[in-house]
């Protein structure tokens, strides 16, 4: 039976109680759908980026956001797919519960291996498990080379194990830390033959979400892990060598609960600036000019040409539904002629981009 050597320290009961205070919070504030979809979209933007900086290939920011929006250019399809890939198996990931697929265990993760890895390597190699003669695949992988050699060893057997221990309900084992213990598992075994380290993330990422630690699938995981990627595998490397996993899960846990207080932060700053005003915008505003103000947080700008076309009214009614809006300061116009369009003013901008960054 699987059993991990460690001890619990003062820091792991900090950083869990700070994890369980912030997933309480997002779990209290309701936030209505479009504010929602609008700080998804973002945090899961910022994860494509930075798991794209994790797995050393870079794309940037610009691109992650198209892929999390769905708007990639087929020339650039096949060179992304491990991005669009990622975000499909997100989408898994949203509806996942343990009632509606299988709970948390490695025929789990062996599913998210094949959702990652279609039309990345050939599918005889997708969910192809690694035996001890098998270097991995280190193509989108970083973590192989820190893998150990194990002659012995039965992936699924292995991680069948580690997956009951997690689940077992007469083990009083927090749930964060048996799921530290995961991810240094995933990094020291690679389990599959190909996308061991992206699986590693999307399981995890589903097992939190199970286990409640991962509100509404909104943690972006890879920028976790990515922020303290060198700390993270020097962890690794100490928790090794002692054979106990105290420094790896005080890692671990260290980021995690950054991010999560991040995330309520977040949620918070949105549901204090955004939502709690929606009722009185309500009244001041019909719903066409509602959905401008939501579209130019999102877009950056718009012209009174593509306001009416997108409402499906009149010019003139586009003129003075525009023309309230920067009477009552929620929108300002800007360029000349032809070039004419409006934007949010400067301050609601900068606010909107403040929102976005939300780990340093």
């Amino acid at each position: 039976m699987y059993s991990p050597s460690y001890t619990i320290t003062h820091l792991i009961l900090n950083y869990i109680v700070k994890i369980e205070l912030a997933v309480a919070h997002v779990n209290s504030v309701h936030l209505p759908n479009t504010n929602f979809q609008h700080v998804y979209e973002k945090l899961h933007a910022e994860d494509i980026d930075k798991l794209g900086e994790l797995i050393a290939y870079p794309i940037g920011y610009s691109k992650s956001l198209d892929v999390q929006r769905g708007r990639i250019m087929p020339s650039l399809k096949p060179k992304l797919r491990i991005f669009t890939n990622y975000r499909s198996t997100h989408d898994f990931i949203d509806s996942y519960t343990p009632a509606n697929f299988i709970k948390p265990s490695f025929d789990l993760s062996v599913h998210i291996n094949k959702l990652v890895m279609k039309g990345i390597v050939d599918d005889w190699d997708i969910s192809k498990l690694r035996g001890f003669s098998d270097k991995p695949n280190e193509t989108l992988d970083t973590w192989y080379k820190y893998r150990d050699f194990f002659p012995n060893l039965d992936p699924k057997k292995h991680f069948s194990e580690v997956y009951a221990w997690i689940d077992n309900p007469k083990i009083k084992v927090n749930k964060l830390i048996q799921t530290a213990t995961l991810l240094y598992e995933y990094i020291d075994k690679a389990p599959f033959y190909s996308g061991n380290q992206i699986t590693a993330l999307l399981s995890l990422a589903c097992t939190l979400k199970a286990y409640g630690y991962n509100p509404k699938n909104l943690l972006p995981l890879a920028k976790s892990i990515y922020f303290i990627s060198e700390d993270l595998i020097a962890a690794y490397k100490i928790s090794k060598n002692k054979r106990d996993l105290t420094a790896f899960i005080e890692a671990y846990l260290y980021t995690l609960s950054l991010t999560t207080t991040a995330v309520s932060n977040l949620y918070k700053d949105v549901y204090e600036n955004k939502a709690t005003n929606v009722g009185q915008m309500q009244q001041l505003f019909n719903q066409r000019q509602l959905k401008t103000i939501e579209f130019l947080e999102v877009e950056g700008k718009i012209t009174r040409r593509e306001y009416s076309k997108l409402m499906g009214i009149s010019f003139m009614t586009a003129f003075r539904d525009l023309q309230e809006l920067m009477d009552k300061g929620y929108i300002v116009q800007k360029g000349n002629g032809r070039g004419t369009h409006y934007t949010l003013p400067q301050t609601k901008a900068v606010q909107a981009e403040d929102n976005i960054q939300i780990i340093k």
